[in-house]
């Protein structure tokens, strides 16, 4: 059988024409997802290595640094106190990092330089106390030289 150009021409612009409703009668369109949604957590707070997860901390308490170099901050506050929580909490994981800054639920050291021993604090009730001193005060305190350093840095 023989095929003329206008019949080529015709089907193609059926085919197009097909394909044009296809596209605009579904509903193929989709959103992507940011790694911070899929993983919940804050992007514009995190840096690479740092994530930071929001979350109600509740009893007064602004940000955490944790151990595995994730940060804690919590909900309730204003981006520009969420902001100026991570920053702070920036210092003590540089501290950590460091191996100057360490701790666990019941125990808090400290180690002011390479060349100085290390210091040992005991959490309690949202208290630390010096293991060889019994000076005390309350967590994040800035009477302890590791807040202290980080209140003046951050």
């Amino acid at each position: 059988f023989l095929i003329s150009p206008q019949s080529i021409l015709w089907k193609k612009k059926a085919a197009s024409l097909a394909d044009a409703e296809l596209v605009k009668n579904s509903n193929m369109a989709f959103n992507l997802k940011t790694k911070g949604d899929l993983f919940g957590y804050n992007e514009e707070l995190s840096e690479w290595g740092r994530p930071v997860f929001e979350k109600n901390l509740g009893d007064n308490i602004m940000a955490e640094a944790n151990n595995d170099g994730t940060t804690f901050v919590d909900k309730s506050l204003s981006p520009a106190q969420k902001k100026e929580a991570v920053d702070h909490e920036g210092i003590h994981h540089d501290q950590m990092n460091q191996g100057r800054l360490g701790y666990t639920d019941y125990m808090v050291t400290w180690k002011k330089d390479t060349k100085s021993p290390t210091r040992v604090y005991k959490r309690d009730q949202g208290n630390i106390i010096a293991m060889n001193s019994n000076e005390s005060g309350g967590e994040g305190s800035s009477d302890f030289e590791w807040e202290d350093e980080a209140y003046k840095n951050s």
